[in-house]
């Protein structure tokens, strides 16, 4: 028991000072900043995807602050189920690798959504560039969520030139969900 305990200790140890040094200054400066926000806009949204699946909001996440032409946006969208545990338990789970987005360099925003009929979960992001987005898969974030998903239920697309807020509008039209 005191070796697991140990070992447990140590892997943490190792995470947060693999965090620092990776990211821990722009996540530092976001904080102290007061750039990072937790908009309620959209929370509970239908987004009706161009393949007619159906994902609600339950999360958003927002660094604001100076950015490039918005034309130069880019969105990357990753789709999975995720392996183990309960959809309830993933949702609160979600929120933990949230502090890696923030100090990520041309991370801007993050809607988390769910499709309740066939328990995939899909994030969508909002990226400075697609070179920066096409960076996202070599993440440690998104190693970690590729370890945790079903086998084979993970994909993902770019979609270049695009601004989130005017991608979500055209797909939300301002459903929300039944309440059960």
């Amino acid at each position: 028991m005191k070796k697991i305990i140990i070992t447990s200790l140590l892997l943490f140890a190792i995470i947060l000072f693999l965090f620092f040094i990776t990211i821990g200054k722009a996540f530092i400066g976001n904080i102290i900043s007061g750039r990072i926000h937790l908009p309620r806009e959209h929370i509970g949204d239908t987004l009706t995807m161009e393949d007619g699946q159906k994902f609600v909001v339950f999360r958003r996440l927002t660094v604001s602050g100076k950015s490039k032409d918005a034309d130069s946006f880019a969105i990357f969208k990753v789709r999975f189920k995720f392996n183990g545990l309960e959809s309830g338990t993933n949702k609160r789970l979600s929120m933990i690798p949230a502090p890696f987005l923030i100090g990520m360099r041309g991370f801007r925003e993050k809607y988390w959504t769910f499709n309740e009929d066939t328990d995939y979960f899909q994030g969508i992001y909002q990226w400075e560039s697609k070179k920066i987005a096409e960076k996202y898969p070599d993440s440690f974030i998104f190693k970690l969520m590729t370890k945790r998903s079903a086998p084979g239920t993970l994909s993902y697309e770019i979609i270049p030139n695009t601004d989130l807020s005017q991608y979500i509008k055209r797909l939300s039209f301002g459903q929300k969900r039944d309440k059960k």
